[in-house]
């Protein structure tokens, strides 16, 4: 970003340079003491000249506007590819972090299973036992 500020700071500088040399040199045409065929072709000369610098300063303009262009075009497209690598890993990261709870329940559920059938296994021999021992009781008495 500093580069392009630099640039249009010196573009300014530039183009305020020419101006003001255009302003000088106007002023001394204007002033000189010399003949009206002699003025207007020193000033067709020095319009022909600016009239070439313009130009070239407008070039100049014009390639330094594509290459802030491509600049440009370089940096953004390097940064939507980081964005996507970025988005990228954390799709990643949330699969595997589904991944783990989804195993975590799993295991969760597969405990409490183990844990629901051995008390119901235990509250059946405690029933079994328990219907023996009154059978057992109703037979003596």
């Amino acid at each position: 970003m500093s580069t392009v500020n630099t640039e249009t700071r010196r573009s300014g500088m530039l183009i305020g340079t020419v101006m003001a040399g255009l302003a000088g040199a106007a002023i001394a045409l204007l002033t000189a003491p010399k003949s009206g065929r002699e003025l207007r072709g020193d000033l067709k000369d020095r319009l022909q000249t600016l009239q070439a610098k313009g130009a070239d300063l407008v070039g100049t303009c014009k390639a330094k506007a594509v290459e802030t262009a491509q600049l440009v075009k370089e940096q953004s497209g390097m940064l939507a590819d980081k964005a996507h690598t970025v988005a990228d890993d954390m799709a990643d990261k949330a699969r595997a972090a589904t991944d783990r709870a989804e195993s975590a329940a799993h295991t969760a559920v597969d405990r409490a299973s183990s844990a629901a059938e051995k008390k119901l296994g235990q509250a059946s021999d405690f029933t079994h036992r328990t219907i023996d021992s009154a059978g057992d009781s109703s037979q003596r008495a």
